[in-house]
């Protein structure tokens, strides 16, 4: 006879803490549904009163992915939700659905031939102007469900609804998402220290991941945690207060933070001091890592990829360290022996990403470890 599982039960703090997250990030998320014609939106997107924010404008779908959705809208398909946000000119930022939107406009303008259809394989190789009047006045008609979300709806939250929700194609990444969405002063300086010869030597990935901006990504972290760090809490531990583990919207608040203050900085004394001491202390770890470290970020000298939790322990220890004793930079202790010790690998293994108790330990690890030598 089968045993019977006790039910654990769960801890009343720990339920009404996640159910409190839960509402509040509920409230953030309004929106009204109506519904538009194809026409209709195609003519908004041609007079940009509609339009796709920069972070979407390089996802394309392949010829043979716009086909069939062109052949499931003729089959009568549903259409997914396409959602909107009115931003304070009153023009609608397509928050997720831009693909399928361009794929209609540019079949409607005769942009491309239908091909590799299945379903419907009589109607490869036409156009939409080949088809009859009726057969083009009944597609133009056809409606397409719209979620408008509400005005008060900000970046950080429409952001993280596309990168959840985007429905097919190419997804934008987190780092595709923040650079387009929030362009300034420190997202340039991130981009500048992303494509730095001396960061590219120490962090060898591969195409795809240089494509999906994995540098710019490295270098995000590395700033998030480094200036949001305070060595006196938690008896002298340090902690990182502001991190929630919520890594996106921690990213994303702080990134757009940062843009806010050195705009700021920039306008009233002509530069910013703020974005000046940052690159200071990023190429300040480099040259402490490149000397200290014989892989780099990487596990062995041939090591073609970088991962963020070797990258984040190794970068965001040592600029700790070297923040309390620069004299490290000319001591040089190698790190190889701290990388190795049991608790640092625990601490490194991938379900532990984005747990902050193991994020704080490897940082705090290495940074003191390199403090003891």
């Amino acid at each position: 006879m089968a045993q019977k599982t006790r039910k654990t039960k769960v801890d009343p703090a720990y339920l009404e803490a996640a159910e409190k997250a839960i509402n509040d990030y509920a409230r953030t998320v309004k929106f009204t549904v109506t519904e538009y014609t194809f026409e209709f939106i195609i003519e908004k997107l041609n007079n940009q009163r509609y339009y796709v924010p920069s972070y979407q404008r390089q996802l394309v779908w392949k010829a043979d992915k716009q086909s069939k959705f062109i052949e499931s809208v003729f089959m009568g398909l549903p259409i997914p939700f396409v959602f909107f946000w009115q931003d304070a000119d009153g023009r609608m930022e397509i928050v997720d659905g831009s693909q399928r939107l361009r794929t209609i406009r540019d079949f409607m303008a005769d942009k491309f031939k239908l091909k590799g259809l299945q379903t419907l394989s009589a109607a490869n190789g036409l156009k939409f102007s080949d088809f009859s009047q009726s057969l083009r006045y009944k597609f133009s008609e056809s409606a397409i469900r719209v979620i408008i979300l509400d005005n008060a709806t900000d970046a950080e939250t429409r952001t993280e609804m596309f990168a959840r929700i985007n429905t097919g194609g190419t997804n934008a990444n987190e780092a595709e998402i923040r650079r387009g969405s929030l362009p300034g002063p420190f997202m340039d300086l991130i981009i500048s220290l992303a494509e730095s010869k001396e960061f590219v030597e120490l962090t060898p990935i591969s195409k795809p991941q240089i494509k999906l901006r994995e540098r710019e990504e490295l270098v995000t972290r590395f700033f998030a945690y480094v200036e949001s760090f305070d060595p006196n809490l938690k008896e002298g531990r340090g902690d990182i207060p502001s991190y929630k583990e919520q890594p996106k919207r921690f990213y994303f608040k702080f990134v757009d933070d940062m843009n806010q203050k050195t705009v700021t900085e920039i306008a009233k004394d002509g530069v910013s001091e703020t974005l000046r001491s940052m690159e200071v202390e990023f190429k300040r770890m480099l040259a402490f890592v490149k000397a200290c470290s014989p892989n780099g970020f990487t596990k062995s000298q041939t090591g073609n990829q970088v991962p963020r939790v070797r990258f984040e322990a190794i970068a965001v220890g040592a600029a700790l360290a070297l923040r309390e004793d620069q004299n490290l930079l000319n001591t040089k202790p190698l790190v190889t022996p701290a990388l190795e010790m049991e608790e640092f690998v625990v601490a490194t293994k991938s379900d532990a990403a984005n747990v902050k108790s193991k994020l704080l330990t490897r940082i705090t690890l290495l940074r003191n470890w390199l403090l003891e030598q």
